[in-house]
């Protein structure tokens, strides 16, 4: 069901958008989103599509080690690189999996963080129930890019046969879908800005 998609991001794993650390400018709207998604210290976070770990460690740092990262992705390429970056942290496990049918236990978590994600799941309305199933009450996600849904989407349409299909669902689509799992919206910015939605699961 991956295959392809897991090729195409093996072979992605030394490429700037992946392997090149943030900006001082992207760390900035990375503190800005974590902000906002209200992550501190000692909460337990999912980060589906961890890549080569450079939120993850942003992640772990923010958490400190009284809590905890369980960052997940298909590719094994990039577990291996985000292992790497991450292997001196106890406090974060790195699974190579697909979130969407990967056992995680329910209730546990605090908040997922999507970043540069969301359009690459192939069920997405599962993958929106599993983080329901998984966070606690009143628990946040945050899905989140450094462009705008017409950007990603036009993107992915032209980067390879794997992903050209991975698109963000447009605003109503995503309200729908959250709406149907639990979920409502907080902040939603789909602009010059890039793409910011923040919502919490009301039951």
């Amino acid at each position: 069901m991956h295959s392809s998609k897991t090729k195409f991001f093996n072979s992605q794993v030394e490429e700037e958008w992946a392997a090149v650390d943030y900006s001082d400018e992207k760390i900035v709207r990375i503190d800005r989103m974590l902000r906002l998604a209200q992550v501190r210290m000692g909460m337990k976070i999912l980060e589906p599509g961890c890549g080569t770990g450079r939120l993850t460690r942003i992640l772990a740092d923010r958490v400190g080690t009284g809590g905890h990262i369980v960052a997940i992705d298909i590719s094994e390429k990039m577990v291996e690189a985000c292992l790497r970056k991450a292997n001196w942290k106890a406090h974060v496990e790195v699974v190579c999996a697909s979130v969407e049918e990967y056992p995680l236990p329910p209730r546990e978590f605090d908040a997922v963080i999507c970043h540069q994600v969301f359009p690459h799941f192939n069920d997405k309305l599962t993958a929106l129930n599993v983080f329901s199933t998984i966070l606690k009450p009143y628990g946040r996600l945050a899905i989140f890019h450094f462009i705008n849904s017409a950007q990603i989407n036009d993107l992915h349409r032209i980067a390879h046969e794997a992903v050209m299909e991975d698109l963000m669902p447009a605003e109503d689509a995503m309200t729908s879908m959250l709406d149907s799992v639990g979920f409502q919206i907080d902040i939603f910015e789909d602009d010059e800005n890039g793409y910011l939605l923040i919502s919490h699961l009301v039951h």
